[in-house]
């Protein structure tokens, strides 16, 4: 067979031949780490799951890492453009070079066991970081925590930025359920923060199991009138600065907190040099373009969409918010809606494009507005944007796909 020469033909190759997302444990993953000798990746490793603000919380600590001097390797799914985005060392995307290296190597020290599309690529990273010799691996759970391919690696600080309902045909039908396949990173003795509020007795059970430390958003952490506080090692808490920070301040607060854990020289300065540099495209980024203000966030879930809401109210109060939502066939978009029609003055369903593609009426059906336009991405936003005035605020939400798209359409960069 033909050497594949890019990532994307690389991937291409894996899904034609390798069963996909097959759930059989990770006994088979941590072999073949172990064998390619990569596995930890790095000294210091910090394990990130959630439902929601997980990527925004790997963001945070890559740039507080980096701010403070250390080298630092990162890998976040799913991407919004390109397969380079899931693996970045010192926060700059790797090249089709090292990345068809990587992949090239994962399947020479595989043999005959067979891999998932997402634990290729985990171990992909995992070689890379290893590769650059960085001091710190920041690693995103892809989907749940117990069955994840990056939970073969022990985390040093183990993060849950918050649990929702997502995903619950393969996770559970309710937070407790979710829970318990989140608390699947935890390790004993090793700490826990906890970022969204009222975690599930399943977590805290499992924490209580392992003897792991837990650091509760609201109790141990948070961000108050006067900036962030945390609480460090020895229990003393710490405060900074509340600097303009491209994520959300509950994300923020939980990455400090992680951070702080991890770290033994986390100084107000960095953290300003950090905030600066935070850059989270598809996680409420808010770009100028076409004589509006752009919000574009992949919210795509019933918690994140409440939660978006509430940014929207914190950040836009006086001004009219038009939104675009579009979302998979899987979710449940009545539920999604439901936040969305509180926080904005015009709502609209745009068509998804991906193999789990659901079409605009589909959506207004079932979110039972039959008055709301539903049509294709390009008409949706032409029909936002002759909705709304200069001082308007437009609002495209849901998907990968469709935030991606429309980034394209804006041609945003990055």
């Amino acid at each position: 067979m033909t050497r594949p020469i890019t990532p994307e033909a690389w991937l291409e190759r894996i899904g034609r031949e390798i069963p996909a997302n097959v759930v059989r444990g990770l006994g088979h993953v941590a072999d073949v780490a172990e064998r390619l000798g990569i596995n930890p990746p790095a000294p210091l490793s910090f394990v990130v799951a959630g439902t929601n603000g997980k990527g925004s919380t790997v963001a945070v600590l890559e740039r507080l890492l980096l701010a403070h001097g250390h080298t630092v390797g990162s890998t976040t799914s799913p991407h919004l453009k390109r397969f380079n985005e899931r693996i970045r060392i010192n926060g700059v995307a790797a090249d089709d070079a090292a990345i068809v290296e990587a992949l090239d190597t994962v399947d020479a020290g595989r043999g005959d066991v067979e891999l998932s599309y997402f634990e290729f690529a985990v171990l992909a990273a995992l070689a890379l970081h290893r590769r650059a010799n960085v001091a710190a691996s920041v690693l995103e759970v892809g989907l749940g925590g117990r069955l994840d391919a990056v939970n073969i690696v022990d985390g040093d600080v183990t993060v849950i930025a918050s649990i929702g309902l997502d995903h619950q045909a393969i996770l559970g039908p309710d937070r407790e359920a979710i829970g318990g396949e989140k608390a699947g990173i935890l390790r004993p003795g090793t700490p826990l923060v906890f970022g969204g509020g009222d975690p599930p007795d399943s977590v805290l059970g499992r924490a209580a199991e392992l003897e792991a430390p837990v650091y509760l958003a609201g109790r141990d952490f948070g961000h108050d009138s006067e900036g962030y506080w945390l609480t460090g090692k020895d229990d003393a808490v710490r405060r900074f600065d509340d600097v303009s920070c491209a994520a959300a301040t509950a994300n923020v607060a939980t990455a400090l907190q992680a951070a702080a854990l991890g770290m033994t020289d986390l100084r107000n300065p960095g953290w300003h040099e950090a905030a600066g540099l935070v850059h989270i495209p598809g996680r409420f980024e808010t770009v100028r373009a076409r004589g509006r203000q752009w919000v574009l966030d992949v919210g795509h879930n019933a918690d994140g969409a409440a939660f978006l809401a509430g940014q929207l109210a914190e950040r836009f109060p006086n001004q009219p918010v038009h939104c675009v939502v579009g979302c998979l066939e899987d979710k449940d978009i009545r539920a999604i809606v439901a936040p969305l029609r509180k926080a904005t003055a015009t709502l609209r369903f745009a068509d998804t494009e991906t193999w789990r593609a659901r079409s605009a009426a589909s959506m207004r059906e079932a979110a039972r507005m039959p008055e709301a336009f539903a049509g294709s991405l390009d008409a949706a936003i032409e029909h936002a944007l002759a909705s709304s005035a200069e001082d308007g605020v437009i609002l495209v939400c849901g998907s990968f796909d469709v935030v991606e798209r429309t980034r394209r359409l804006l041609s945003l960069p990055g």
